[in-house]
C-alpha cells in the first residue's frame, strides 16, 4: 500500500502534466492520463475489485449527485457537434476525475493520510510559485501575448498556455491554505502554501483569483476572535485610501465594474451567449460543442472565441444543459450543506473542539467551505472545473466534506 499511497499523495504534483501530450498509434493521449492509468492498474492490482467497492461505499450520500453528474454529462455528448471531442473531454473531465476520487478515498483512510495529502497541495504551489518567479524576472517560457517586458505587463503563466490557468489551480488551495493557517499558526506547510499561491496569482496577474482568495481571506479574519478586531480596522483603513486616492479608486471601479479590456471581453462574451442559450435552453451546445454552436452567434469579430463562456454558471448550461446545471448544483449544494452542518467537520485536522463555541464552530466549518468559495468567486469570471487538472483537483479539495 505505501507505494499506492506515493502514487496518491503526489496526484497534486502530476495534474500539470495533462500539459504533455503525445500519441500511442491513433490514439491521444497524455502523460497525466498514463500516470492515472498506472495508478488506476497498481490499485487494481493492489486492491482488487474489494477496493473498487470499498471506494465507491465511502461515497455514501454523496452517490445521487454524482450519478446523476455523470448520466447527464454523458449524455450530453451525443447532441455535441463533435462526437469524438465530446467524448474525449467527457473521459477526461468527468469519467477519470471520478475514477482518481474512488481511489483516493479507499487509499486514504487517516488523519495522517489527509495531512500528506494537503501537504502535496501546499508544496504543488510552492512549485507552481517558483516556476512563476523565474518566468516572471527572466520572461522565459511566456507564451504570446503575455511574454512582452514587466513594465508593459508581463504575467507569468507556470507550466500552463495562459495565466488564468496558474491562477484558477492554486487559488482554492491557497484559500485552503489561509484558513487551516489561522486556525493552526504553527503549521508552516499551511503558511508556506498560501504565501506561494498569493505570490504566483500575483505574478499571473489574475484579478478574478486575487478577489476569490482575498473574499475567503476577509471572512477568515472576521471570524477568528484574534484577529478580528484588527482585521476590520486594516479593512476600513484600506476602504479609505481607495476612497481617497483617485487613482487607486478609478483602477479597483474599472475592475470590479468590467470597464478594463478583460472585463469587456467577458460582457460581450456574455451577451453573446446568452442569444445562444434562448436557443439551446434545455440541452446547451453538448460536451466541447460550446464553439461550433456558438460562432453562428459570435458578432463581436475582434475578439477570438474561447472553449468556455468563462462564467460559471454559462460553463455548465452550455456544455450539459439544464440538467446538467441541476445535477452540478446538487454537488457544489451538497458541499456546501456538509460545510454548515449540525456535525463540524475534520477538514484535515482532528476533530474540531466544540468548547470554541460559535467562534470555533464556524472557523470549522470555513475550513471545510474555503476550496468551493473560492471556486465559485473566481468561477463568475472564468472556468474552474472543465480542464483535466481543475476536474481531479475539484475532488481532491472536495475530500474532508465526503469522507465519513
Amino acid at each position: 500500500m505505501k507505494f499506492l499511497k506515493y502514487l496518491v499523495w503526489a496526484l497534486p504534483f502530476a495534474l500539470p502534466l495533462y500539459l504533455v501530450r503525445f500519441r500511442i498509434g491513433p490514439f491521444p493521449t497524455t502523460a497525466l492520463e498514463i500516470y492515472l492509468l498506472i495508478l488506476f492498474i497498481w490499485f487494481t492490482v493492489e486492491r482488487g475489485w474489494l477496493g473498487w467497492k470499498s471506494g465507491s461505499a465511502r461515497l455514501r450520500g454523496w452517490r445521487w449527485p454524482i450519478a446523476a453528474w455523470v448520466l447527464i454529462s454523458y449524455l450530453s455528448v451525443f447532441w455535441s457537434p463533435s462526437l469524438t471531442i465530446g467524448f474525449g473531454l467527457w473521459r477526461a473531465y468527468v469519467l477519470e476525475s471520478i475514477l482518481v476520487l474512488i481511489v483516493v478515498l479507499d487509499v486514504i483512510r487517516t488523519e495522517q493520510d489527509l495531512e500528506w495529502m494537503k501537504r502535496s497541495m501546499f508544496a504543488s504551489c510552492v512549485f507552481l510559485m517558483v516556476w512563476a518567479v523565474f518566468q516572471f524576472i527572466s520572461g522565459w517560457g511566456i507564451p504570446h501575448p503575455w511574454d512582452v517586458a514587466i513594465m508593459a505587463g508581463r504575467r507569468a503563466t507556470g507550466p500552463f498556455p495562459y495565466p488564468n490557468a496558474l491562477s484558477l489551480f492554486v487559488t482554492p488551495v491557497a484559500a485552503l491554505a489561509f484558513v487551516q493557517w489561522l486556525k493552526k499558526p504553527r503549521d508552516w506547510w499551511a503558511l508556506v502554501g498560501w504565501i506561494s499561491g498569493v505570490i504566483a496569482i500575483g505574478l499571473a496577474k489574475s484579478d478574478g483569483g486575487f478577489i476569490a482568495w482575498v473574499a475567503v481571506a476577509i471572512a477568515a479574519l472576521l471570524i477568528n476572535k484574534k484577529t478580528r478586531k484588527r482585521a476590520a480596522a486594516v479593512f476600513v483603513l484600506i476602504l479609505g485610501v481607495v476612497v481617497a486616492i483617485e487613482p487607486v479608486r478609478s483602477v479597483i471601479w474599472k475592475t470590479i465594474s468590467f470597464q478594463n479590456w478583460s472585463g469587456q471581453v467577458r460582457l460581450f462574451q456574455w451577451r453573446e451567449t446568452w442569444q445562444m442559450l434562448k436557443d439551446h435552453w434545455f440541452l446547451g451546445a453538448g460536451f466541447g460543442g460550446y464553439p461550433g454552436v456558438f460562432a453562428a452567434y459570435h458578432k463581436a469579430t475582434a475578439i477570438e472565441i474561447f472553449q468556455y463562456p468563462h462564467n460559471i454558471l454559462f460553463n455548465f448550461w452550455s456544455e450539459t444543459g439544464v440538467l446538467g446545471v441541476v445535477a452540478f448544483g446538487w454537488i457544489v449544494g451538497r458541499w456546501i450543506r456538509k460545510g454548515i452542518g449540525v456535525t463540524p467537520p475534520s477538514c484535515w485536522t482532528p476533530p474540531l473542539n466544540l468548547r470554541g463555541g460559535w467562534e470555533g464552530i464556524w472557523s470549522g466549518r470555513l475550513l471545510a467551505l474555503a476550496p468551493i468559495i473560492a471556486i465559485l468567486i473566481h468561477g463568475l469570471v472564468d472556468v474552474p472545473y472543465f480542464k483535466n487538472d481543475l476536474a481531479i483537483l475539484f475532488w481532491i479539495l472536495a475530500l474532508p466534506v465526503i469522507l465519513p
